[in-house]
């Protein structure tokens, strides 16, 4: 399926030494995930960000719940996208039109093909997707990893951070995160600042993910009750200890 208008383009003019791709099926897993690691990079003149959505999020219960069409729902959910580029400074938004709740029954070439068609114009060092299990077994989640898994095998050198989830995140979640990732695997720990934390907490708000967590803080606009830290899980990593630089030994 065609792309949708890229919401934004990368400056030509910039040269920066540290680039990023998240990729992520639905609109909201970046905020969940990410969101505090982009808000970072996109503080930084040497470093640059993209994100590639590979849906609309169109199947969302939200049509149900406000009697919206899947279009609506899409539009509205890539409109959220937007404001969480504003957020976070995402130098490339980069939304496609894949089905919503079907990548799994699409061929993993095609979909692994869209992936490397963004690697290709963004040239990233570092790519953040889902883990294997894609944290609570969202058959889109799982597809998208094995997607960016196909589409790095014929990209080497570019480094694959999986987002992780500690145990007591995900007990203190579920059933909303399923699978935690063992803390032995974990090889990036990056401590969010409080300007960073306030992002992730913004990016939760804009798609009303905090509500989802959170309710009875949310509706008096309380603080986010997550921990200020964002893990991940590197492929194929060699970390003699645990780092804050996703890029580390790059």
């Amino acid at each position: 399926m065609p792309a949708l208008p890229h919401v934004a383009t990368p400056d030509a003019r910039r040269v920066p030494t540290q680039r990023l791709l998240a990729v992520f099926p639905h609109p909201d897993d970046e905020s969940y995930g990410c969101a505090g690691v982009l808000a970072r990079l996109g503080a930084d003149p040497d470093a640059a960000t993209a994100l590639l959505c590979l849906t609309r999020g169109e199947a969302s219960k939200m049509g149900r719940e406000r009697g919206l069409s899947s279009d609506e729902v899409g539009a509205l959910r890539t409109e959220r996208l937007q404001r969480v580029q504003a957020i976070v400074g995402l130098d490339l938004l980069d939304v496609r039109d894949l089905p919503d709740g079907g990548l799994a029954r699409m061929r993993l070439a095609d979909v692994a093909r869209v992936v490397g068609e963004v690697i290709d114009e963004f040239r990233p060092q570092v790519v953040i997707a889902h883990c294997p299990r894609g944290v609570n077994g969202h058959v889109d989640h799982v597809a998208t990893h094995w997607a960016v898994r196909r589409a790095l095998e014929e990209r080497p050198g570019i480094r694959l951070a999986m987002v992780a989830y500690r145990k007591d995140v995900c007990e203190s979640l579920a059933p909303r995160l399923l699978f935690p990732t063992k803390d032995e695997q974990i090889n990036v720990t990056v401590h969010l600042d409080e300007r960073e934390t306030a992002a992730k907490e913004a990016c939760l708000r804009v798609h009303n993910g905090i509500v989802t967590l959170i309710p009875e803080r949310a509706r008096d606009g309380g603080p986010l009750l997550r921990p200020a830290i964002e893990d991940f899980d590197v492929l194929r990593g060699d970390f003699a200890t645990l780092t804050e630089d996703l890029f580390a030994g790059l």
